[in-house]
């Protein structure tokens, strides 16, 4: 019995490590004005059950799949960084964010979209809180 509760606890703490988060909507507020500033909102799958903090500074990557020019054969995936956001507000299973550093072309490879998307992930590693 002690086995069994030993291994579902470790089955859960391997999961919540590995949990992905991604970027599931971006909305953006529509200004009436030139003077007013626009604003964009990612949403993110994760909140306060990820340990997510208010003024975190978090990397958004998105992972490529490289393949020939035919599209027939996959040479693999890579995780390419976007960008930097910081998490604006966080709440049980879902946390606001707004970008903080969009990474240049020159310190990263190729996109065919830029900017960060729906379905971009969050990478915790080197994450701060912005003071």
């Amino acid at each position: 019995m002690d086995l069994i509760l030993k291994s579902f606890c470790l089955i859960l703490l391997s999961q919540s490590a590995f949990a992905d988060i991604t970027i599931v909507d971006v909305r953006r507020n529509i200004p009436l004005s030139d003077d007013e500033p626009t604003y964009t909102d990612f949403y993110l799958s994760a909140g306060e059950n990820e340990n997510l903090k208010k003024n975190e500074v978090v990397h958004v990557v998105r992972t490529v799949n490289v393949r020939d020019n035919s599209g027939a054969q996959s040479y693999g995936e890579i995780t390419i960084p976007v960008a930097q956001v910081r998490i604006l507000a966080v709440y049980g299973k879902i946390s606001v964010a707004r970008e903080f550093k969009t990474l240049s072309g020159e310190e990263k490879p190729m996109l065919e979209q830029i900017g960060i998307l729906s379905g971009d992930k969050i990478d915790l590693k080197g994450s701060y809180i912005d003071t």
